[in-house]
């Protein structure tokens, strides 16, 4: 019987570093390189070689190009997007291809390590969203052979709240401080949780200190660096009572941290990994009770969304019961936030959505008239409802026409209603017409 792995990727633009999930021990472990046991952080490259005519990724490729003759790629990231070719023997490959192989290759290094494994579920951590990378890892599961739905791409802050929230409870009973120290500077996430009201709410407040404190402002003056540090480690401890303190990113791997290292340990807990994001997205790819936290707190983030979008039934005026009900839950990404019901008309052609604020209390609403299908007997109407989102306040909602099986087929026609739940409020229970074929 095949194994079958839960996996976290992170993917940043320099390095890769994968973990699995590991049923004894119930927790995800990170994967070495083959060539390297003690190195858990892939470099983004690419070689060809000429005369083995296979590909190398990563710490294998590095090693390959000094002994053997070929083709290098690297700045995979960096070129994403660009038209410009890249000529490898009598083939050609555009960037898009050369990173969607180079992923692919990444996972396959550490598959290769067992007999027939394969992926059950893989979860991917970009620092954020990305439209282009998005674009080119919806096709990685064709690469991998899986369905789609086992792959899912996800954001650095959200791997660490589920790191955080899959840690022991003590440390998060109160506020979370989470500082991610890369290349491109020092960003600081204030995690916390109301606990004082019905729904729970996590929220996270962000600070970016990239132009006060990045790598490449100090050099080698690590004691500067670790004064500044402190200076902002002391700022940010005023503001709420932290339980624990999360260190992760490149500017973290030295061991520079002394003045700074007093003032986060004081009455708290500090906690220094690489591999905090591939861990987190581990925890979020095997799901089930690793997900919980998702269920009891609404997650409130840049780039979450804060409505349930849903139909009511019944009429609002009458003594029918009015029902809300959901076709999307807020709480998550705008871009994992999508989904679907199927409802009959009854003696109407109106669809009342309702958009609510997962803190409770506000709702919108507003009708859809639904126009250009042909007059039916009464509950012989069919509808396929679906929302999605192009931002944590944008998006629309597609309805279509299923008909009603064989006795009443369907005319294939689409509509699409767009909203906006910024502060421009919307017209409320007023008619909206849509209408596009398809």
């Amino acid at each position: 019987m095949a194994d079958s792995f839960y996996i976290g990727m992170d993917l940043c633009s320099d390095f890769t570093q994968l973990s699995y999930y590991n049923d004894i021990t119930r927790e995800p472990e990170s994967v070495s390189q083959l060539n390297n046991k003690e190195t858990y952080m892939m470099p983004n490259i690419l070689f060809y070689s000429v005369s083995s005519k296979r590909w190398y990724v990563g710490g294998e490729a590095s090693e390959a190009r000094f002994s053997e003759q070929g083709v290098v790629i690297d700045g995979i990231f960096e070129n994403l997007g660009s038209r410009t070719p890249v000529r490898v023997g009598n083939e050609e490959y555009s960037y898009n291809q050369l990173f969607l192989m180079m992923v692919k290759l990444h996972i396959d290094s550490f598959l290769y390590r067992y007999e027939d494994a394969v992926v059950k579920k893989l979860v991917i951590s970009i620092p954020e969203y990305n439209s282009t990378i998005h674009s080119i890892l919806s096709q990685l599961y064709k690469e991998l052979d899986v369905p789609e739905e086992c792959i899912e791409i996800t954001s650095h802050l959200d791997s660490g709240l589920y790191y955080i929230f899959n840690q022991q409870h003590d440390l998060w009973i109160n506020s979370v401080a989470l500082y991610d120290y890369n290349a491109d500077g020092l960003n600081y996430y204030r995690i916390d949780i109301s606990r004082n009201r019905k729904p729970e709410i996590v929220t996270v407040t962000h600070e970016d200190y990239s132009e006060q404190m990045s790598l490449s402002i100090y050099g080698n003056d690590t004691y500067a660096m670790d004064n500044d540090f402190a200076k902002i480690a002391e700022y940010e401890n005023k503001k709420a009572y932290i339980s624990s303190v999360f260190l992760t990113g490149i500017g973290f791997s030295d061991k520079w941290m002394k003045k700074s290292t007093n003032v986060l340990c004081q009455g708290r807990r500090v906690f220094v990994g690489q591999n905090i994001y591939t861990k987190g997205a581990c925890f979020r790819a095997v799901g089930g009770d690793y997900k919980k936290f998702y269920e009891r707190f609404y997650v409130e983030t840049k780039e979450n969304v804060l409505y349930d979008v849903g139909i009511r039934t019944g009429n609002p005026v009458g003594e029918e019961k009015d029902d809300f009900v959901p076709i999307t839950t807020g709480g998550k990404q705008w871009y994992n936030t999508r989904g679907h019901i199927e409802v009959i008309l009854d003696d109407t052609d109106r669809i009342r959505l309702s958009y609510k604020s997962i803190r409770g209390g506000e709702e919108k609403q507003e009708v859809v008239k639904i126009h250009g299908i042909p007059k039916r007997p009464n509950k012989t109407t069919k509808l396929s409802i679906e929302a999605e989102f192009d931002s944590p306040s944008e998006g629309a909602v597609i309805i279509k026409d299923l008909g009603f099986g064989k006795l009443f087929p369907t005319t294939n026609k689409v509509y699409r209603k767009e909203f906006s739940l910024n502060d421009t409020p919307l017209p409320d229970e007023a008619e909206v017409e849509v209408e596009e074929d398809v």
